[in-house]
């Protein structure tokens, strides 16, 4: 009887299914786990990585005007770093041995100063600081080798893995790093023409000491011409048309509604001057206009908003949200001081 009893139950299948899965679900478990963490981690990586290599460009397009705007290049033409900027605030330590710099610049990034207790090169690369999702840290270095200027961006944010996959991962962050070079085409030619042209005949003559003392800033700071001040809307029109010899012209949309154009230059491109007017306006009685007449593309070839500061504060300028909308229906935003 015992035998029989011992017998059944050796060959009876119930509760089979419940003990597999109790052992199967959790290797399940542990795998499913482990790709979600692999799969956040490589994420991680591969995002920190495209923000170091964006600062690193964006960086590099801007290294020739300080004052540049690092996300839309945007900048006023008055506001220059100087004729001789890349002779004293370069890293360059040696004009006619062309064989010395400094080595590399390197600020930490965000900087909580902003590079204002560096020098001009420091002040650029704390400039990627406004990229920086928050979290995340890093470096920005510049190196000057004469022919090869080098942009490198070094960041990491904090990612936090289970004990089981420290072995095979960094535990504490996920690094990113990115390398740009400047490419200034025009000054290189110019300066590779000079070195040719003239450096056998001055080497020699005079030496580095006395060459630097000799070039010196222009005492004119400004060179952008006398200032104007715009008080009104009829005034920035009437600004306007003498800034790109346009006429005013009345245009009639695709829809039959009529559009005053401020300044038609030569070229087919409309010029309009906003001194004091809502977004809210714009977006919904003149852009509209705007639109059709670029889609229809026959009585002008681009359309350029030119904004003319109202206030000191600059609260009348449009939004970032309001201007990325205007260059995405292809209208062009110009912010004039």
């Amino acid at each position: 009887m015992r035998h029989n009893r011992l017998r059944r139950l050796g060959v009876n299948e119930q509760g089979s299914f419940t003990i597999e899965a109790s052992l199967v679900f959790p290797i399940i478990l542990l795998c499913t786990l482990t790709l979600l963490f692999v799969g956040m981690f490589v994420y991680q990586k591969v995002f920190v990585h495209q923000i170091a290599l964006g600062a690193a460009e964006r960086l590099a397009f801007s290294w020739n005007n300080s004052h540049k705007d690092l996300m839309t290049g945007n900048y006023n033409p008055s506001e220059t770093d100087g004729l001789y900027w890349r002779l004293t605030q370069d890293n360059v330590t040696d004009l006619f041995g062309l064989l010395v710099s400094r080595g590399s610049s390197e600020v930490s990034i965000p900087s909580s100063s902003g590079g204002t207790n560096g020098g001009h090169v420091q002040k650029k690369l704390a400039k990627s600081s406004a990229m920086l999702p928050t979290g995340m840290r890093g470096v920005a270095r510049y190196s000057n080798y004469l022919f090869d200027h080098r942009i490198e961006v070094i960041l990491k944010k904090p990612f936090l893995m289970p004990p089981f996959l420290r072995k095979w991962f960094d535990p504490e962050q996920a690094n990113g790093r990115g390398v740009s070079h400047v490419v200034d085409s025009v000054e290189l030619i110019r300066l590779t023409d000079i070195t040719r042209t003239y450096l056998k005949a001055i080497k020699g003559r005079i030496s580095p000491e006395k060459a630097k003392e000799a070039l010196k800033e222009p005492a004119q700071g400004d060179l952008s011409g006398p200032s104007v001040t715009i008080k009104s809307e009829r005034q920035a029109a009437a600004y306007l048309k003498s800034l790109v010899g346009g006429r005013e012209v009345v245009l009639t949309t695709m829809s039959g509604k009529s559009r005053t154009i401020d300044a038609l230059d030569l070229h087919g491109i409309a010029h309009q001057a906003f001194y004091s007017v809502s977004e809210s306006q714009l977006r919904e009685e003149q852009m509209p206009k705007d639109v059709e007449l670029l889609e229809q593309g026959t009585q002008i070839k681009g359309i350029v908003w030119h904004f003319f500061k109202s206030d000191p504060s600059g609260k009348s300028m449009p939004s970032d949200k309001f201007r990325k909308e205007l260059e995405r229906k292809g209208i062009v935003v110009v912010i004039h001081n």
